[in-house]
C-alpha cells in the first residue's frame, strides 16, 4: 500500500471474502494498520472493494514491513485454522438441524402410537 501511495492518494484493495462483516473487520484492520482512512466497501464481482485513502500530510513510513506482520508460514497456518473453524461451525450447524429432524420424527412416532394403542 505505501508503495501504491508513493505517487497516487487512494488504493483499492479486493477482498475475497464471504460475508460484507469479515470485509468490514479486514477495512477497519487496513484503515488502522496503514494510517489511511477508510473511504469506501463496495461490491464488485471478483468481491469486496476497499479503497483507502492515505491523508493529506502523508508520510512513508521509515521502514516498509512492520515487525508484527505474519511470515508465510504463518499466514498460512491462520488461514487453515480459519478455514477449519468455519468448516466446524457449517458441521454443527448442520448436526444440529439432522437432531431436530430426528426429534421430530420420534415425536411423530410416539403420537402414532399412542393413537393405534388406547389405554384400556
Amino acid at each position: 500500500m505505501h508503495l501504491h501511495w508513493k505517487h497516487r492518494e487512494l488504493v483499492k484493495i479486493i477482498v475475497n471474502e464471504n460475508s460484507f462483516v469479515q470485509v468490514t473487520h479486514v477495512a477497519i484492520a487496513l484503515e488502522a494498520e496503514s494510517g489511511g482512512i477508510l473511504v469506501s466497501v463496495d461490491r464488485t464481482t471478483k468481491g469486496y472493494a476497499v479503497t483507502i485513502y492515505r491523508g493529506k500530510n502523508y508520510m512513508l513510513p521509515r521502514k516498509l514491513r512492520p515487525k508484527n506482520l505474519l511470515t508465510r508460514r504463518q499466514a498460512l497456518a491462520r488461514s487453515i485454522e480459519l478455514q477449519r473453524c468455519e468448516a466446524l461451525k457449517h458441521h454443527i450447524a448442520d448436526l444440529q438441524e439432522r437432531i431436530e429432524l430426528l426429534m421430530s420424527e420420534l415425536d411423530s412416532e410416539e403420537d402414532e402410537g399412542e393413537e393405534a394403542y388406547p389405554e384400556t
